[in-house]
């Protein structure tokens, strides 16, 4: 009865949102463009620069060149995958979509959420609060197709787009070239009007190498190739006159070898184990779950651990937009730049990282505040909608989402994005200056009903 009565409050809420907020109708109901949306995970904002060579990178300089860019994309905390891949598709911060990290755990329910489990990410019951781009535009009748992109391979509301890959694990940047080729197919032959295509070559090199490594710039250099010729070929078919094209990432990345002056700290060495029930992520930000009736010893141990900064849920900073997640638990670990929390040795440690060597040791690392500068990401774009040799002041990740409704001619869902913020990238902004967002009234009503209900 209750969930019931939220669902319905929830409702009126947004129906009283559109009812401000909605955008205008675009006159020319019979728009034909296109959308390919690139999602290059853990890519810097500042990789392309680092590139000393001018004439190196081409599909990025002919990005430059021929689109838009951002000076840089300002992350959500966590700056996470996950929960940056779901706010990418929604336009929602982690609080308000739910998917608060690659690791959390429903107290209710006693279910996990993990990474690389496809099984316990694939449950259907995370993924039915918000509505993703590519729910939004197959429900409105166009068609799309997703590879390798979080779980859009999960039905929203009983909807799939009509080809559906979610995240699995991937090397190297030839699965991005024959993904982009299929794309060309998708779109030149068999009517797609929307393609979401995800690869995670540069990420991982960070991880293992770091961000400034050769490694890093070699991979950097293999998406290129991949993306310049996926570029000529819309060019060279004539694509590129109804297609537009759009580079996001979810964040950056920072060094996390001794070397670089990052220094690991044993959350263990400051934590009675005896006294959680678990400890959910390390690395950037940890959650820890005390037993009932410990909240206050474990939250004064905590205290005393150095790098970090620690928060009862109840002050987590309202920046964060993380607080009034369903999952959020009671204790929240975050570590200050330069530090890296070293997980626990401890079947209590979600997930639990070799007992060998300690302390597991990363070239790169993210999950940081969205104020520290390596977490800060990429957003370039090309084609008809966009304007040519353009770049624009920072955006939030929250602001990427609305660009895609614009482009379909969608109306968006509730998000928490600014169209101030990104109109001025747009060839023509003038038929959606009224975006669909979330009035901070009505945002805050629902988070407290929530609460009361």
């Amino acid at each position: 009865m209750q969930r019931r009565l939220w669902c319905a409050l929830a409702i009126l809420c947004c129906s009283v949102v559109c009812s401000f907020a909605a955008p205008d109708k675009p006159k020319d109901v019979d728009r034909k463009e296109k959308l390919v949306v690139i999602l290059l995970d853990g890519f810097r904002w500042d990789y392309v620069d680092q590139q000393k060579d001018k004439e190196s990178l081409p599909g990025f300089r002919l990005l430059h060149k021929e689109g838009v860019r951002a000076k840089w994309v300002n992350p959500i905390f966590p700056s996470l995958s996950y929960a940056s891949w779901t706010t990418l598709s929604t336009g929602l911060y982690a609080e308000n979509h739910n998917i608060i990290g690659n690791y959390f755990h429903d107290s209710y329910r006693k279910e996990t959420f993990e990474l690389f489990n496809r099984t316990l990410t694939s449950n259907q019951r995370w993924w039915q609060d918000v509505e993703p781009i590519w729910t939004t535009a197959t429900r409105k009748g166009r068609k799309v197709g997703t590879f390798l992109w979080a779980r859009s391979d999960i039905p929203v509301r009983g909807i799939l787009p009509h080809q559906a890959q979610g995240f699995q694990l991937t090397k190297g940047a030839t699965s991005l070239g024959a993904n982009l080729d299929k794309t060309i197919k998708m779109i030149k032959s068999e009517g797609y009007d929307l393609v979401m295509v995800y690869n995670e070559h540069i990420d991982n090199k960070g991880h293992q190498f770091g961000p400034t490594s050769p490694e890093l710039m070699i991979a950097l250099q293999e998406v290129d190739a991949e993306l310049y010729k996926f570029l000529k070929k819309l060019d060279d078919t004539d694509l590129d006159e109804t297609v537009n094209v759009m580079i996001v990432s979810d964040h950056g990345m920072t060094s996390g070898t001794p070397h670089s002056g990052a220094e690991y700290v044993e959350i263990d060495d400051y934590l009675d184990m005896d006294d959680v029930s678990y400890v959910i992520d390390r690395a950037a930000v940890a959650a820890v779950a005390p037993l009932p009736g410990k909240a206050d010893k474990v939250y004064k141990q905590l205290k005393q651990m150095r790098g970090v900064d620690v928060y009862r849920r109840d002050d987590i900073p309202d920046n964060y937009y993380y607080k009034n997640g369903r999952y959020v638990q009671e204790i929240l670990v975050c570590a200050k730049h330069g530090f890296v929390i070293s997980g626990a040795d401890s079947p209590k440690q979600i997930p639990r990282d070799p007992s060998t060597p300690r302390p597991m040791i990363w070239g790169g690392l993210h999950g940081y505040d969205n104020t520290h500068p390596d977490m800060r990401t990429i957003f370039m774009a090309m084609g008809p909608s966009f304007k040519k040799h353009y770049q624009g002041e920072p955006i939030d990740l929250v602001d990427i989402y609305q660009i895609y409704a614009h482009v379909l001619d969608l109306e968006p869902q509730p998000h928490n994005g600014s169209w101030s913020r990104v109109r001025s990238y747009l060839t023509n902004s003038a038929s959606f200056s009224k975006v669909l967002s979330w009035n901070p009234i009505l945002m805050t009503l629902l988070i407290l009903l929530r609460y009361f209900i």
